[in-house]
């Protein structure tokens, strides 16, 4: 009895040093193919579908919580992200919203969107079927801190149960000191928005890289040293992201397509004027009928665009990013002294602001303290500095007391 034949799938995905090639059926772990290094990317030609895992630097991977219809998540995660300063110029292929939980009317949502980064040199004669994250062909590990390297930089992926929640290139590029502080603040953000889960250990798919030790003083959580995984074929149809590269690409692929079609047509009813007339003239019926589809589908859009526009501009004046909580944590951290101190109380209204922290010494403190008055973000509060209270072991505790200048 013959057996049956599995699809087979062509997956391009970064590597720790360079670009890899792995084939396999979608669900099931990948065999490699091929180390591409940095030339030109190529997919096999005898591959069924081909999948391009782009490196997360090419995304913005960000957690928040959101309010409102399931159907409106992605406008609700567009005007999310614009606050933050990242703009999606096209919603269709530039952002895709991944719920993760709910809790009293509310959804928290994994928000996907590419960066306006150029692509990889890429064999444009087979171009990919589908565009991913590099994260999402890794098994997900529940609960934990991920740190590798992605075509020789270092990312962090942070997990909520089974689903990724967080990732993104590191600036450090070593795993010292710094690129644990970096750790460690983007999970004093990530607390504060009440997006982390119980984060129960960092892993390393790193070899030899990071002293475990180290990383337990630093951040609290035990660090474990595991071999990177094989990634999992990708189930095609998941995705709607695609650069706008590719979208040119794929565009001027129809195009000569369509070019070696008429130029076919016209060959064959090259003999007969009449059926040259009839081809040119079905041709432009379908154009026509196209051009109305398109125009009728984008209609409604506009209009709902104008009114996505028109509410946001009458909500803008009680929005103001500057007067979010999260928006004066950070501008809070803004001060070089800030890596120091603990922060043991954060109170925050609209027209108050009170600090609480310790430090290692009295210097520091004081240190803090007349920085925090100099912070841009919240120069619209008069400050009241008084001197620390000063421990047994030489640390200084602190009060800071912020008031909205009339």
């Amino acid at each position: 009895m013959a057996k049956t034949r599995k699809p087979t799938q062509d997956l391009l995905m970064p590597g720790a040093a360079g670009w890899e090639r792995w084939t396999g059926s979608p669900g099931e772990p990948c065999q490699h193919e091929a180390q591409l290094g940095h030339n030109t990317l190529a997919f096999a030609r005898e591959a069924q579908s081909r999948v391009l895992a782009l490196p997360l630097a090419h995304f913005w991977v960000l957690p928040a919580w959101l309010q409102g219809d399931d159907a409106h998540l992605r406008d609700m995660a567009a005007l999310h992200l614009e606050r933050l300063g990242v703009r999606v110029a096209d919603l269709e292929h530039g952002l895709q919203v991944r719920k993760v939980a709910s809790k009293d009317g509310a959804h928290l949502v994994c928000m996907t969107a590419l960066k306006e980064a150029a692509l990889p040199s890429l064999d444009l004669a087979l171009l990919p079927d589908e565009i991913v994250l590099s994260a999402d062909c890794l098994p997900i590990p529940a609960d934990a801190m991920v740190i590798c390297r992605e075509l020789g930089k270092l990312v962090l992926m942070i997990s909520r149960g089974h689903e990724w929640v967080y990732a993104s290139p590191l600036s450090a590029g070593e795993l010292n000191a710094d690129a644990l502080g970096e750790v460690n603040h983007l999970c004093l953000q990530l607390g504060f928005q009440g997006v982390l889960g119980q984060i129960q250990h960092i892993i390393l798919w790193l070899a030899e890289e990071g002293n475990l030790e180290q990383i337990r003083q630093v951040t609290g959580l035990t660090a474990l040293r595991e071999p990177k995984p094989q990634p999992v074929m990708p189930q095609l149809g998941r995705s709607t992201l695609v650069p706008s590269d590719l979208l040119e690409a794929r565009k001027k692929g129809a195009s000569a397509a369509r070019t070696r079609v008429m130029a076919l047509s016209l060959g064959f009813v090259a003999a007969a004027v009449i059926a040259g007339v009839t081809v040119l003239t079905v041709w432009a019926t379908q154009e026509r009928d196209m051009l109305r589809e398109r125009v009728a589908e984008l209609t409604p859009r506009a209009s709902q665009v104008m009114d996505q526009k028109k509410s946001w501009l009458e909500a803008s004046p009680a929005v103001d990013p500057s007067f979010f909580p999260m928006q004066v944590l950070l501008d809070s951290m803004e001060p070089s002294a800030s890596p120091e101190v603990s922060m043991t109380h954060f109170e925050w209204t609209p027209d108050r602001l009170l600090l609480r922290g310790r430090t290692p010494s009295p210097a520091l403190a004081l240190q803090y303290a007349k920085e925090i008055t100099e912070v841009t973000g919240l120069s619209r509060y008069n400050w009241e500095t008084p001197p620390p209270d000063i421990a047994s072991d030489n640390s200084a505790t602190f009060e800071l007391k912020g008031g909205l200048k009339p």
